[in-house]
């Protein structure tokens, strides 16, 4: 009887080591492989929300947009009119109290992005440090756009002590015009 038992038991191990090796044991790393692609589709669900609501946020700010870039395009005149632009300078630089010693618009020429003109210009002008500061503000309160890419400041300390800044800026005004091939597109 005790043999049968021992026999019957070594069989049983015999029985479920074969069922482990042949059954068990190739669904195990098929269960680890559907694991892995299991944690990789969560990952990329994860990253999917994350960007879906990063498109979601922007469309709430839609409106703000289409506003940013109506004001941008309404700071940009139709044609380049030189002589306004001058006029706006000489203008801002009255207001400012400032000595404006150049300004020097170059001709108008096809802007790098399309419908654009660029009109590059250099101004150098003298003045106090709160004056050559109120006429920088003026200038980016101006309804022309106007991009300023270089600034040089030289100080100069007078006679009675003041300081007069001598500036020089290299700007480029913008407008749309033919020269570049069309007119702005209206928005929404």
């Amino acid at each position: 009887m005790r043999r049968i038992l021992i026999f019957g038991t070594l069989l049983l191990l015999l029985v479920t080591a074969g069922w482990w090796l042949l059954l068990m044991s190739p669904k195990s790393g098929e269960i680890s492989d559907f694991n892995e692609q299991r944690d990789a589709a969560q990952l990329e669900e994860s990253t999917l929300q994350s960007r879906k609501n990063e498109l979601e946020a922007l469309a709430a700010r839609e409106g703000d947009f289409l506003l940013g870039i109506s004001e941008v395009q309404s700071s940009i005149p139709l044609n380049p009119d030189g002589a306004a632009l001058i006029e706006d300078i000489n203008r801002l630089a009255e207001d400012s109290d400032i000595d404006l010693v150049s300004f020097s618009p170059e001709v108008p020429v096809a802007g790098t992005i399309e419908g654009l003109v660029e009109i590059p210009m250099t101004l150098t002008f003298e003045a106090p440090y709160f004056k050559a500061l109120s006429f920088l503000f003026a200038l980016e309160d101006l309804e022309r756009l106007i991009r300023i890419e270089q600034v040089s400041i030289t100080a100069t300390v007078l006679e009675d002590g003041t300081n007069l800044l001598s500036t020089t800026l290299t700007a480029t005004a913008f407008s749309f015009s033919d020269l570049a091939g069309g007119t702005p597109e209206a928005t929404p």
